[in-house]
């Protein structure tokens, strides 16, 4: 059968080609196409693992790391494609930097939230899934630069909510004990 970490190297060779065909394009509809696929692989390549009994903490590893480095080429493809124009009067690649500063701090809040023991982790209305989405319609509406930035606020937004949250969830049961 699919080994699970071939699922999760095809995602980012899938990103990559994306980054490729859309800085040749500039075809949203084309971007969206590979937001999906990629979006779609993600949960598959765990569900494979689990389903063959292959789910390793190396392959949770992996896949979560390999995620990053897609998030970071599709947001690279806006970056590189669209250098000189702006959104509300701020650059692209600001909006670029920004939104890879808020997904990424997102994904890492929940990750060490994890770490110091917190149960309520899925909190936050940006999710990787719920980005991902935000950004096919935008381009299937042929508007992938708004997109940009509603998924920048979303995630920075849920950054700060899950921070904000997380605290609070330490704090309480530092005080129970």
């Amino acid at each position: 059968g699919v080994r699970p970490d071939t699922v999760t190297y095809v995602s980012l060779q899938l990103a990559i080609l994306g980054l490729v065909l859309f800085l040749l394009t500039l075809n949203q509809w084309l971007y969206a196409l590979f937001v999906f696929l990629i979006g779609i692989l993600d949960g598959i390549d765990g569900v494979v693992a689990r389903a063959s009994g292959r789910s390793t903490p190396m392959g949770a590893l992996t896949d979560s790391i390999i995620d990053k480095v897609s998030e970071i080429i599709l947001l690279l493809a806006l970056v590189l494609s669209f250098p000189n124009q702006s959104v509300l009067g701020v650059g692209v690649p600001v909006w670029g930097m920004l939104c890879v500063s808020g997904w990424l701090l997102t994904s890492y809040s929940r990750s060490r939230a994890e770490a110091l023991g917190v149960k309520d982790l899925d909190v936050g209305f940006g999710a990787r899934s719920e980005r991902l989405f935000t950004l096919i319609i935008f381009s299937l509406l042929f508007q992938v630069l708004w997109g940009l930035v509603v998924v920048t606020f979303m995630g920075v937004l849920t950054a700060a909510y899950r921070f904000y949250h997380y605290k609070r969830e330490l704090t309480d049961s530092y005080h129970q004990i």
